[in-house]
């Protein structure tokens, strides 16, 4: 496999640094990949992993040094900050915005997210979504959340009630149309709207993973068209057999004497 992509070596092995992917792969054997988030992070000395050494059987342990000194100008073009600034920088200093960090920890600063036009402040350390200016209710628990997480998005996609900034309650069971008081959002894993509260939560140090995780302060969720939610599906069967239900129901009203056949 041909590439521009920078070498390091240690012994007789190549190991080609993505910087783009956050990964390394042993340069003769492309399938020996290994993805940094997943290695022993060595803070400024860089990072260490074991390497399966397919032709010899053993295992080697790799000492990695640091991006900013493997590949600066890869790490310049990739967090568009100036080469010399990646030159005295640390991994995690380029890759974590400084400012947002020092306004989240050292300030107490909250994330928030604004879903259909509603301000929340996203605060993982008490698993709470909590609506701004609202305190008719406690918000929405990232708890509750776990039965609309997407794996391939990372995030929850669920029904949400615009007025009382709560999850929405759908009756799967007999929707018949779109609901009309309900939007059906998706905003991120708890882990991405607030990594540093998630990790208080958990007992981490507050920076842990935040260089694979990333640091933000605001975001929005996105409104999806009910349409494209696949209820199309539910709708479409509830209302061949609502008749049915319809009728059982009805025939079950009637006095004793005027009811028809069992069905």
């Amino acid at each position: 496999m041909e590439t521009n992509l920078p070498v390091f070596k240690l012994e007789n092995f190549e190991f080609i640094i993505d910087v783009q992917n956050n990964n390394v792969w042993e340069k003769s054997d492309p399938t020996n990949t290994y993805l940094l988030w997943q290695m022993s992070d060595l803070g400024k000395e860089g990072y260490a992993f074991e390497h399966y050494d397919k032709s010899s059987g053993r295992i080697v342990m790799v000492d990695l040094p640091p991006l900013v000194v493997l590949d600066p100008v890869g790490m310049a073009n990739k967090f568009n900050k100036p080469l010399q600034e990646i030159k005295t920088s640390s991994d995690f200093e380029v890759m974590v915005d400084q400012n947002l960090l020092t306004k989240r920890i050292s300030s107490g600063q909250l994330p928030t997210i604004t879903i259909a036009g509603h301000i929340f402040y996203a605060d993982a350390r008490i698993d709470l979504l909590r609506p701004k200016d609202d305190f008719s209710t406690m918000g929405i628990r990232f708890d509750d959340l776990d039965d609309y997480y997407v794996v391939e998005t990372n995030s929850y996609a669920f029904p949400y009630n615009p007025k009382t900034h709560e999850i929405g309650k759908l009756d799967y069971d007999n929707i018949t149309e779109y609901p009309k008081d309900l939007l059906f959002v998706e905003i991120p894993d708890v882990k991405v709207l607030d990594p540093v509260g998630w990790n208080r939560r958990h007992g981490w140090p507050e920076t842990d993973d935040l260089k694979w995780v990333g640091l933000k302060l605001e975001f929005e969720a996105k409104v999806i068209p009910w349409k494209a939610t696949g209820i199309d599906e539910l709708i479409a069967e509830n209302r061949l057999i609502r008749p049915v239900k319809d009728a059982t129901i009805a025939q079950k009203n009637l006095p004793k004497n005027k009811r028809g056949p069992k069905m």
